[in-house]
């Protein structure tokens, strides 16, 4: 694969915290052209360095209470299960770990899905592994997602219309080709959808979304090794009770989070940790410890991630 610079990597995480930003805007914080911002962004859809345009929700308004983390004992050679997994629609992240369990997968689905039949699709694939041993962790709200962090609304969210969906469904990822490298247009997005709209009427359904708090932003699925982050953890974390809310606002803070859920779990904080090495890992959790109300931790890594921004 050929070297990226420094620079390069600039594009990378800017377009990480917002990847319909501008290319003239990108070129201008970098102090760089617009053409080469353009060429750079082609030659990492080239590479396979960008995979996919995904745009982040805010997991409370879009599911509500509706996501789960699966925690499955499996082992390498079992590629029926893991393949069987990755052919759930619900399935938004599927990675192999370390420890006691050899899968780790998140289920995020909407109130159209009853919870039992999602029960029983698990049972069937489970029962099809040698150990057949699994455990459900009940999600209860998301604090942040792929490094941005999710601003919380008072306010009760509305009903999603059937166009709203729509829209969700067109704008959930997209992949991009070296022929058309960059994130699609609000006409694009229009026509992808099932009923098409306009350029008018999409821009201003997602404006309404983000003003809602159902968009919280707009980032890239890429390899996190090209951005300095190859090594991946998963983290349970036991806050002391009464201060939960406080310890997630302050682990939201910390660059190396990019994901953190409130859980029905005994260990009441589940956290996404991606850092440069090991040693910078531990670094983390010395940090994190110097956070009030941090009782306990566990720590499983990350050995294969699956994207599913691809297999869509």
């Amino acid at each position: 694969m050929q070297t990226i610079t420094e620079s390069e990597r600039g594009v990378i995480r800017l377009l990480l915290e917002d990847s319909r930003m501008d290319i003239e805007e990108i070129g201008e914080r970098l102090a760089k052209g617009r053409n080469w911002v353009a060429r750079t962004v082609r030659k990492f859809v080239r590479l396979g360095v960008i995979r996919a345009y995904i745009t982040v929700f805010n997991p409370d308004h879009l599911y509500g209470d509706r996501s789960t983390i699966l925690l499955m004992k499996s082992n390498p050679r079992e590629l029926a299960v893991s393949r069987s997994i990755l052919e759930m629609a619900e399935l938004e992240s599927l990675d192999g770990v370390s420890g006691t369990h050899g899968l780790l997968g998140l289920f995020r689905f909407t109130g159209l899905v009853p919870f039992e039949d999602f029960l029983n699709r698990v049972d069937a694939v489970v029962a099809t592994s040698g150990s057949r041993t699994y455990n459900l962790i009940q999600v209860l709200t998301t604090y942040k997602a792929h490094g941005l962090i999710i601003k919380k609304n008072s306010l009760p969210s509305p009903a999603m219309a059937p166009t709203d969906w729509a829209l969700v469904n067109a704008l959930r990822f997209y992949k991009p080709t070296e022929e058309n490298p960059f994130p699609p247009s609000q006409k694009e997005i229009g026509a992808r959808m099932s009923s098409h709209l306009s350029q008018p009427a999409v821009s201003k359904a997602m404006r309404r979304l983000e003003e809602r708090g159902i968009i919280a932003g707009y980032s890239v699925d890429v390899l996190m090794k090209h951005v300095g982050m190859p090594i991946k953890f998963f983290l349970q974390i036991k806050i002391s009770p009464g201060i939960v809310v406080e310890a997630a606002s302050k682990i939201c803070g910390m660059t190396a989070v990019w994901d953190l859920h409130r859980t029905g779990d005994a260990y009441n904080l589940f956290a996404t940790v991606r850092t440069k090495d090991i040693d910078d890992y531990n670094g983390f959790l010395k940090q994190l410890y110097r956070i009030g109300g941090v009782e306990d931790t566990q720590s499983q890594i990350s050995l294969e991630e699956w994207s599913i921004s691809l297999r869509t």
